[in-house]
């Protein structure tokens, strides 16, 4: 996943390679060809909608760069950035944050939702979260240069490799 997260962030096909790599991978060791599908689908689902205003929020924070105020005003009444705005004050770091972990959650929650019919609930949830966890420390991790947003999905890229192995592991041994 490591190298297919970055593929996913250059190119809009990456993200279809994975949910089928996903699909595959779940549907085989679980033989369960429906949370295969479902893992797919979920994955899909989840990285339809774009989480780059965030990043690159944040990204201009830590680089004490100009920074637009809220550049995404399409959840300005429902949707991450509202329930964003309800933790934060919009713009700030604690904003930008707030919105990738969020965006996280949303994300690996309909992807792993599946899992919670043959693995232990608390594994599951906690993978999501560690998941979405992940979304904003891989930007705060990464270097302030050029390839900033690179190394951030990298790093991302190496979270969910832990997080995907521990649960295919589990469902492996289990």
């Amino acid at each position: 996943m490591y190298w297919l997260n970055r593929l996913r962030g250059t190119h809009s096909w990456g993200a279809k390679i994975i949910a089928i790599f996903l699909g595959v991978v779940f549907g085989l060791i679980t033989w369960n060809p429906y949370i295969g599908v479902a893992v797919a689908v979920g994955y899909l689902a989840g990285e339809s909608m774009g989480w780059g205003e965030w990043i690159g929020g944040l990204m201009r924070r830590i680089a004490d760069s100009p920074t637009m105020t809220n550049p995404r005003r399409d959840g300005d009444y429902n949707g991450i950035q509202w329930i964003a705005e309800k933790f934060s004050k919009i713009d700030t770091d604690d904003y930008f944050v707030t919105s990738l972990f969020l965006r996280g959650l949303y994300w690996w929650f309909l992807t792993l939702v599946s899992l919670y019919w043959v693995l232990s609930p608390f594994l599951v949830t906690f993978s999501i979260l560690f998941l979405a966890s992940w979304f904003p420390l891989s930007v705060l991790m990464a270097e302030k240069d050029n390839l900033q947003w690179e190394r951030a999905e990298s790093i991302y890229g190496g979270a969910q490799d832990i997080a995907l192995a521990m649960l295919i592991l589990a469902l492996w041994i289990g």
